[in-house]
C-alpha cells in the first residue's frame, strides 16, 4: 500500500514540473536589472590636453608630438610621471554614468560646488569647447565626490579616483610626492 501514494506522487511531480518551467517568466542574465552605461562626458576620440585648477594652483598637460604619451607643459620645469598622467586620462574617459544626486540644483553650497576645491578643463579632439568639470564636497560616507559638469544642472557622484590623482599629481609638482604632504 506504501507504494502506490509513492508512484501517484511521481507522476504528478514529473506532470507539473513541466508546467511550472514553461509558466515561469523568461529572464535574460542581468537583462532586467543591468542598466545601459554610456560615457559620462562622451568623449570619443580621446583627450588632447588637460588643466587642473585649484584654488591658487594649476597644472595643464597635453599630448606629445607622437600622440601616445602625454606631457607636461605647466607648470614648466617640474615633473609629473607619464602612468599618472594616463590613469587619470582613462578614468575621465571611461567615467560612466554615475548616481545623480540632484537634476536641477539651485543650491550648489550643500554640495561644495559654489566654490568648488578643483576644477578640471578637458580638451578633446571631437568636441569644439573644452568640458568643465567641477569637484565639490566630499559625501557623507567618504566614497565619493559631489561633481558637476559645468552647463549642465545636474550633481552627480564620482569615485574618489579622480579626487585622488589629482592630489598626487600636485603632491608631485610640489616635491612631495611619496611623503605624507
Amino acid at each position: 500500500m506504501r507504494t502506490r501514494p509513492a508512484i501517484f506522487y511521481t507522476m504528478v511531480f514529473f506532470i507539473l514540473l513541466p508546467i511550472y518551467y514553461w509558466s515561469i517568466p523568461k529572464i535574460e542574465p542581468g537583462g532586467a536589472l543591468q542598466q545601459k552605461e554610456e560615457s559620462l562626458l562622451k568623449i570619443e576620440n580621446g583627450i588632447e590636453a588637460i588643466a587642473i585648477t585649484r584654488p591658487n594652483e594649476s597644472l595643464r598637460f597635453q599630448k606629445g608630438p607622437d600622440g601616445k604619451l602625454y606631457q607636461l607643459v605647466a607648470p614648466q620645469g617640474k615633473f609629473i610621471p607619464q602612468d599618472l598622467m594616463a590613469a587619470l586620462v582613462q578614468l575621465l574617459v571611461s567615467a560612466k554614468s554615475v548616481e545623480v544626486v540632484s537634476e536641477d540644483s539651485k543650491d550648489l553650497a550643500q554640495f561644495g560646488l559654489d566654490h568648488p576645491r578643483s576644477e578640471i578643463t578637458i580638451e578633446a579632439k571631437d568636441r569644439a569647447q573644452p568640458i568643465k568639470l567641477a569637484f565639490g564636497n566630499e559625501n557623507p560616507t567618504h566614497t565619493a565626490v559631489y561633481a558637476q559638469v559645468l552647463g549642465v544642472p545636474k550633481v552627480f557622484l564620482l569615485g574618489r579616483n579622480l579626487d585622488y590623482y589629482q592630489g598626487l599629481m600636485f603632491q608631485w609638482i610640489e616635491g612631495k610626492q611619496g611623503k605624507n604632504a
